[in-house]
Formats: structure tokens, C-alpha cells, sequence
């Protein structure tokens, strides 16, 4: 694949699902999502760039989604937020203890038709939807934790930075364009492999394509969530695997799990 070229990066991608093909067909068709342990966070572009009608048909595809999560407390928390030039939450991750009850609140929502303040969206999931305070579940407890974000223009503001540090305290970040959506953008979103976490559709009636795909990546069994990995401070989980990953001004140790700090460092991972 070329990476110099959106259409031909995202385009072949694209019609690979089209076709049913790739992405689908590498993971289990019998995969459940009964008892995963999961905080999902969808981060939904309401800009002004999306119309009423397409407004709507995000909010089916995630009700779509919803069908096969397991929802509560104990098994899979869910929170949304939208954004436009300004960020609205709406429920966090402590919220809803029902699907029905999540599935009332995305209906319910309303468009914003402002900006497109992608990267000021992201640093919020980060700083704030994840917190313990909004419902996430202590890093100790090894719980998967999802974003999930749709847009379909061009950021307003900076995105690898703040998505790079997401992905870096272990939040694993798909990330869907629709429509003439920059593919090298939504790579600096999405977590790697690109091929398994980053997504582009034509238009949004395209959207419901990708269900089946996502429950097969949602519902997937996640390493470092039933593993004893013994990092200590991040566990990322790759395609089988995970790598443990320190934080900013720490390095790994030789024994590949604990770090130290070393100055004007950056964040350092080695495959396991």
C-alpha cells in the first residue's frame, strides 16, 4: 500500500470490505461479546460538515454496535461524547447501567453543526471520559479500554500528539472517516495496525458495513486483559500478543515490563 495518496491508501481498503473481504474474514464468526470487560468511548463528529440526515445515521450505526455488547457495570461501560468547535458529553461511562438506557440516550442526541476540534475531543476522552471520577475502571484492573471515533473532515486542530498519548496509556483508538476524510489523518488517530483500527467508507450509508467487522474486532479476546503481563505502568495489546510501554520520561528495563526514569526521554515499548 502507498502511503503518499488517499485514494490509493484508503480507497482499496474500502472496497476490501465492500467485497467482504480482509478485515472480516481474520477474526472468528463465532466471537461473543457475552461477559467482555470492556470502557468504550465514542467520540462522534457533530460538525457543521455533517448533515441532518447523515447525523442520523451515525447515531444507527452506534445503536447498531450496541446490539452485540454486553452492557453494565461489571462487563462492558459505555460513554459518548460529540464535538464540534467545543466538546458536549453526553453520558459518561458511569452513566447507564442498561442497553436500553444508552440506547435511549444516543437517540435522544442533538446535532451541534459547529467546528471540527478533533484533537480537543480526544484529549478530553482522555483526560476526562477515562477518569475513575466518569466511570473508567482503575488501570490495575486490566480492563480494556475503546475509543471509538467518527468523523468525516478535516481537523480543525492538532490530532497525533494528543492521540499518540491516548494510545500510549494503553486506550486502543478505531478510527472510521467517511467521505473525502484525509486517510494520513486518520492513521495519526488510529491505533497500528492501521489495517485493523483505521477505516474508510464513501459516505454514510456505508456505515452499517462495518458492524459485522466491529464486532468481530470488539469482541475479540485482548491480551492484556487476561494475561498477568506484569507491566508497570501500560499494557498495549496488539493482533495475539501486547507490548508493555512506560510513561513519558521512563524507558523499559531489560526485563521488558518495568521502567525507569530517564531524562528527556519518550514513551519506549518492546514486543514481548
Amino acid at each position: 500500500m502507498r502511503k503518499n495518496s488517499k485514494e490509493e491508501a484508503g480507497w482499496p481498503m474500502y472496497k476490501e470490505l465492500m467485497q467482504g473481504k480482509g478485515l472480516g474474514e481474520k477474526q472468528d464468526e463465532q466471537s461473543s461479546c457475552g461477559n467482555k470487560r470492556a470502557d468504550l468511548v465514542f467520540i462522534i463528529d457533530s460538525s457543521r460538515s455533517v448533515n441532518t440526515q447523515d447525523y442520523e445515521k451515525v447515531k444507527e450505526f452506534i445503536v447498531d454496535i450496541l446490539q452485540f455488547l454486553d452492557i453494565g457495570p461489571d462487563v462492558t461501560r459505555v460513554g459518548l461524547l460529540q464535538y464540534g468547535s467545543t466538546i458536549k458529553n453526553e453520558f459518561s461511562l458511569k452513566t447507564f447501567k442498561r442497553k436500553s438506557e444508552v440506547e435511549r440516550a444516543v437517540k435522544r442526541m442533538r446535532h451541534l453543526s459547529t467546528g471540527t476540534m478533533t484533537g480537543l475531543a480526544i484529549q478530553y476522552a482522555l483526560n476526562i471520559a477515562f477518569s475513575e471520577a466518569e466511570g473508567a475502571r482503575p488501570l490495575r484492573e486490566n480492563v480494556l479500554r475503546v475509543i471509538m471515533i467518527v468523523t468525516d473532515g478535516r481537523p480543525q486542530d492538532s490530532v497525533a500528539e494528543v492521540a499518540a498519548k491516548a494510545r500510549d496509556t494503553g486506550i486502543l483508538i478505531f478510527a472510521i472517516g467517511v467521505g473525502q476524510v484525509d486517510f494520513n489523518t486518520l492513521k495519526a488517530i488510529g491505533s497500528e495496525p492501521h489495517e485493523d483500527h483505521v477505516f474508510l467508507v464513501a459516505n454514510f450509508s456505508q456505515m452499517e458495513s462495518l458492524t459485522s467487522v466491529f464486532q468481530n474486532k470488539l469482541c475479540m479476546v485482548h491480551m492484556c486483559s487476561i494475561l498477568e503481563h506484569n507491566c508497570a505502568h501500560f499494557c498495549i495489546n496488539t493482533p495475539g500478543s501486547y507490548v508493555c510501554r512506560c510513561k513519558q520520561g521512563y524507558i523499559l528495563n531489560s526485563d521488558q515490563t518495568t521502567c525507569r526514569r530517564f531524562a528527556n526521554s519518550q514513551p519506549a515499548h518492546i514486543k514481548l
